[in-house]
């Protein structure tokens, strides 16, 4: 089968395109027939070898997949050869052939494409996870116009809140309006207080809750827009870069700091999932996309890095 491998870390021309043996589903997995495969910002981190957790090389990255149920593992009675599903997978998302657990496998509705799909992977359901770590009345986003990010605006909105979208380019800011953010600002103006702006938007309280994927002084100022009681979420740290901040800065306002990682709520996938396909049926979520072949993932990784991206960005076999 064709996978995209590398054998070494560097830029993005190390990603090559090679025949590999296909997987075989092992008992309890099933084998999918990949239609279109997720990339992620930690896929270039891997790549680039900076990633927390090193990987064995050779490597095939990607760890969202859709497509189509080619075989089943031993044992697997949930689902059926041609069922349309969409997984994450431990690795080797990039190829032609992936192996998944089966009680992870999520059914796609009609309708649901399948690069589109792969948006409801780890940034669909990171959103919906990110909004239930508490009850928030307003929420400044980070990246806003990233895959989680443009997800996590149209989540607030639907359910009430106000939102505000914090994006890296002024060119950026109309997209997140045109998904329903109240307000939109830039963190990548350099003429520009955002800080100030985001509190100026709140009538000078500041956000119940902030959700950060960049981090570095982006995510410490960040952490300078909530509210009294607010909570500072960290997801991620896109800049390369950890959010700092000292502690005690959080004692007066009674505000608080927290992690989140989609991972450590498996059993929650299905409930998640179930969320978006609502708002997608209902017609209040859009699911902004960046396609490029399997043939291009180098331009993709590319474009991804140097923040030319908006919204999933989804390799086609």
């Amino acid at each position: 089968m064709k996978a995209v491998q590398f054998t070494e870390h560097g830029e993005a021309d190390v990603l090559q395109l090679v025949d590999v043996p296909a997987p075989e589903p092992k008992a309890g997995e099933v084998l999918i027939k990949v239609a279109a495969a997720g990339v992620n910002y930690a896929d270039i981190l891997q790549r680039k070898g900076t990633y927390p957790l090193p990987v064995t090389l050779p490597y095939v990255a990607g760890y969202e997949v859709a497509g189509r149920v080619e075989s089943l593992g031993e044992g697997v009675t949930n689902l059926s050869v041609g069922q349309r599903v969409m997984a994450m997978v431990p690795s080797g998302g990039y190829a032609e052939y992936a192996v998944a657990s089966a009680a992870q496998a999520i059914l796609l509705p009609d309708g649901l494409g399948d690069a589109e799909a792969t948006a409801l992977l780890v940034q669909g359901l990171t959103a919906m996870g990110l909004f239930r770590t508490g009850h928030y009345d307003s929420l400044l986003v980070l990246a806003a116009a990233g895959g989680v990010g443009s997800v996590l605006v149209q989540i607030g909105k639907n359910e009430g809140r106000q939102v505000i979208a914090a994006v890296g380019s002024d060119d950026k800011k109309q997209q997140a309006l045109d998904l329903g953010a109240d307000v939109a600002v830039s963190y990548g103006n350099a003429d520009a207080d955002w800080v100030q702006q985001v509190r100026d938007a709140t009538n000078g309280k500041g956000v119940s809750a902030s959700f950060d994927a960049i981090g570095g002084q982006v995510g410490a100022d960040a952490l300078k827009t909530l509210a009294f009681g607010g909570t500072g979420v960290v997801f991620g740290a896109a800049s390369g870069e950890p959010t700092m901040l000292a502690a005690q800065q959080l004692v007066g306002q009674l505000q608080g700091l927290r992690g989140y990682s989609l991972f450590g709520e498996t059993a929650k996938f299905g409930e998640y999932a179930g969320q978006l396909f609502g708002y997608l049926q209902a017609g209040k979520l859009k699911l902004p996309l960046q396609t490029y072949s399997i043939d291009d993932v180098q331009t993709a990784h590319r474009d991804m890095e140097s923040r030319r991206t908006q919204g999933k960005v989804a390799l086609l076999f």
